[in-house]
């Protein structure tokens, strides 16, 4: 799941996806509200929970902290994994994010082979952990 209000950067977080061969049916919500909206179905059963979930924080309606609240509140979906995609650099919205449990902080940098990095970063969240033998 994409919870992200910027067309261009949610084509870029795509792009990453697709260029890692990340074979996944993103789901996108362009803003708070339909985010929180999304997770209460999902707790009243009416919506799967998501595998994976890329946040960013600076949404309308409602803040990307303000849904990542709602996400680790949820019964059913609040273990997701979500990896915080953002313009922001600052440490305070750094810390804020892992203080309500951002697994991941990815600063959208201006590089377009580094922002391509964000497909591997999903790749290895949606993998899981290597098989131990």
């Amino acid at each position: 799941m994409l919870i992200e209000d910027n067309p261009a950067d949610a084509f870029l977080v795509r792009e990453a996806i697709e260029r890692h061969n990340v074979g996944v049916e993103l789901l996108g919500v362009r803003d708070g509200e339909a985010a929180i909206r999304f997770i209460e179905q999902a707790d009243t059963g009416e919506m799967p929970c998501p595998a994976l979930i890329l946040l960013d924080l600076n949404l309308p309606t409602k803040t990307g902290g303000e849904v990542l609240a709602r996400i680790r509140a949820s019964k059913r979906c609040g273990k997701v994994p979500v990896v915080v995609v953002t313009s922001s650099d600052s440490l305070l919205d750094h810390a804020c994010a892992d203080a309500l449990g951002a697994d991941r902080y990815f600063h959208k940098p201006a590089d377009y082979d580094e922002y391509m990095q964000l497909g591997a970063i999903v790749r290895k969240f949606l993998q899981g952990p290597e098989p131990r033998g």
